[in-house]
């Protein structure tokens, strides 16, 4: 009876610390990677477990936020603090 009280220890022992590792490693490879990479303003992708810096369209097309659409397309939301409406077309 007690060999079997032993055995029964030594796997809840074993279950316990394999369990905590789990948690440990989830926690070392997914939660804290997310949290420092939000906290620096960055963007988290699970799915490849990296950090990606948020261009906006401007800085990658390098056009001037104040330039008015192309092919008359109306703008998504206006920008806080612009210049100017765009000009409209002469007839």
């Amino acid at each position: 009876m007690t060999k079997t009280f032993t055995r029964l220890k030594y796997i809840f022992l074993g279950l316990f610390l394999l369990g905590s590792a789990g948690v440990l490693a989830y926690h070392a490879l997914w939660v804290w990677p997310k949290e420092r990479c939000e906290a620096r303003g960055g963007a988290w992708a699970g799915r490849w477990m990296k950090c990606a810096t948020v261009y906006s369209i401007e800085t990658l097309t390098r056009r001037p936020s104040n330039v008015p659409p192309i092919n008359g397309e109306a703008r998504i939301k206006p920008e806080a603090g612009a210049a100017a409406p765009a000009p409209s077309e002469k007839k």
